[in-house]
């Protein structure tokens, strides 16, 4: 391989000028905020990518459910790739998800069958993984003081 390049007549300097532009993709230009204060363009646009992958007020969680008989409900909860805290929100969720079906079905309360935490591995980053299933149930719980 070493052999054949060496006959090139082209090197990837010249190679890297015919494909990328000449002119930069983000103009160098400075967004006035007053007359002491401006910021750069390619720094604003830096900070919008940013928020938009990171999403800092959007919910920790992803909450889904999947009903499987009238009386049994399967939650499962995935956390966000970024963020900042709610590691001890999965129980919470479950428990004020699995109120909000029983009072929507007209049941007095429910019973947690099943319950785990994971972790997902993927590309960027591993994401928490929680599921559980509820069963709805006439049973009023016992009232916490």
């Amino acid at each position: 391989m070493l052999l054949l390049a060496t006959g090139c007549s082209t090197t990837p300097t010249e190679w890297a000028n015919r494909v990328l532009p000449e002119s930069p993709l983000v103009p160098d230009y400075s967004i006035p905020i007053s007359s002491s204060l401006s910021i750069p363009l390619e720094s604003a646009l830096a900070a919008a990518v940013v928020f938009w992958f990171v999403d800092p007020l959007g919910p920790n969680w992803e909450v889904a459910e999947r009903r499987m008989s009238p009386t049994l409900v399967h939650l499962s909860l995935r956390k966000k790739r970024f963020a900042t805290g709610g590691d001890g929100e999965p129980p919470q969720i479950v428990r004020r998800r699995a109120t909000e079906l029983a009072i929507k079905a007209g049941f007095g309360g429910y019973q947690i069958l099943e319950y785990s935490e994971s972790t997902e591995s993927e590309t960027i980053g591993a994401r928490r993984i929680t599921t559980a299933l509820v069963k709805l149930t006439d049973e009023r719980p016992a009232r916490m003081p």
